[in-house]
């Protein structure tokens, strides 16, 4: 799956608000519409998820859990 620089950085901008535990993909995915014009599915989020360090360098963030 490829996921786009927009939809890295749209997952990003939910994560670094601190207004959900990013395992509650729902309200992941309704904080995401509200916050963004870049939709997110379920499955891209689990993409991201499962692949965030591999994404994080690919984008040039610093992956904080690899710290």
């Amino acid at each position: 799956m490829f996921i786009s620089r927009d939809k890295f950085n749209a997952y990003q901008e939910v994560r670094t608000s601190g207004e959900t535990n990013m395992f509650d993909l729902d309200e992941v995915l309704r904080l995401n519409e509200a916050m963004s014009e870049v939709e997110l599915s379920k499955k891209e989020l689990h993409y991201i998820m499962k692949n965030y360090s591999k994404l994080c360098k690919r984008f040039g963030y610093v992956n904080v859990q690899s710290i």
